[in-house]
């Protein structure tokens, strides 16, 4: 799902990008990082790319058709891209944490989330949710927790 600077695999669908260190804490820093990189990506080719929500972490849906569009400015503004999203890879305690955070999510309600691929990735294809239904944001928000820092990216 997303490799190099969120998602040159995703070509189509959801990805809900949520650095979980900033959920957590919600520093400052990280939330100003967020909306000048927010603000690269619009200025970069990507108009429809939105401000981040303070504390919240990133959500944007990459619309069918724009996949190309998308990786020419997140290329453009890999240097800007807030901590977690720069396309780092998880560790080995993170992917075991994402695991988890997959199980947690089915707990939660939505039986069919995928568990995470080898670079953290999720495939939003399998989830049976959007990215503003209130069951998937109700389980994210209950299981976030457990993915141990990684960015929490969903894609399909």
């Amino acid at each position: 799902m997303l490799t190099q600077l969120l998602l040159p695999v995703l070509t189509a669908g959801l990805l809900l990008v949520a650095p979980v260190a900033a959920l957590a804490q919600a520093p400052a820093d990280n939330d100003d990082a967020a909306l000048a990189y927010s603000k690269c990506m619009r200025d970069n080719g990507y108009a429809e790319f939105p401000d981040p929500t303070p504390g919240e972490g990133m959500r944007f849906l990459i619309t069918p058709g724009s996949a190309a569009r998308f990786e020419k400015a997140s290329a453009a503004c890999h240097d800007l891209a807030p901590e977690g999203m720069r396309g780092e890879g998880v560790t080995p305690e993170q992917l075991e944490g994402l695991l988890k955070l997959a199980q947690c999510v089915r707990e939660h309600g939505l039986p069919n989330f995928p568990d995470p691929s080898a670079d953290g990735g999720f495939d939003a294809g399998k989830i049976g949710a959007g990215p503003d239904d209130p069951k998937l944001r109700a389980a994210m928000d209950a299981c976030r927790e457990l993915s141990r820092g990684a960015r929490i990216m969903i894609g399909g």
